[in-house]
């Protein structure tokens, strides 16, 4: 194989592993209390139903309070749920509860792919469990997650801040099974210059 092709081959590696998905974070900061939060455009290609803002000061009770800034979201009535127009590789967020919380991803043939579970029964301020407002928690699952489901109670028991997620890959960057075929052909390719070069 020439230097030259090489080079390529090393730099287009390179280039392969250097190129995460892009991730996004919703922190909910700009919302004024009380906004149902369902499709507002914040370019991240996801959708909420059941989450409305809370602010403090404002409805937010201080016993829940925000991870970054004034606002978080929180479950008014049920389970909250997340539908992501193209499927991401994880969802993570911030939690304070006051019940038991367990978080799910699904495809979207709606099979499930991954659960976090919160690590006390309750974890606002004076809940008297001994656990820390605000546990992060994430479920995973690489290219999969269509819908998230975060539930534990009939409603008003939990809130959401920092919510993070990958987006859609960056269409200019190869996924990794094109990018392992095209290095594959550009070694066919070296390979049959050498085997011609050596048969002059």
């Amino acid at each position: 194989m020439t230097s030259n092709l090489k080079a390529l081959v090393v730099s287009l590696a390179l280039v392969g592993a250097a190129a995460p998905c892009s991730a996004s974070v919703i922190t909910f900061e700009g919302f004024p209390d009380q906004t149902v939060f369902t499709t507002q455009d914040f370019g991240s290609g996801v959708t909420f139903a059941g989450a409305t803002i809370l602010s403090l000061p404002g409805s937010l009770n201080p016993a829940f309070p925000p991870h970054s800034g004034h606002n978080v979201v929180y479950n008014p009535i049920g389970a909250m749920t997340l539908n992501f127009t193209t499927a991401v590789d994880f969802f993570s967020g911030f939690f304070t509860y006051n019940q038991p919380l367990v978080i799910q991803a699904y495809d979207s043939l709606n099979n499930l792919l991954d659960t976090a579970n919160g690590a006390c029964t309750a974890n606002y301020i004076g809940s008297g469990t001994g656990c820390l407002d605000n546990e992060f928690l994430q479920v995973d699952a690489i290219g999969a997650i269509a819908k998230v489901v975060i539930a534990g109670g009939g409603g008003n028991n939990f809130t959401l801040d920092d919510a993070e997620f990958t987006g859609s890959r960056d269409p200019g960057v190869p996924e990794p099974a094109t990018m392992a075929m095209l290095l594959g052909g550009l070694g066919a390719l070296g390979l049959s210059r050498r085997r011609r070069a050596a048969a002059l």
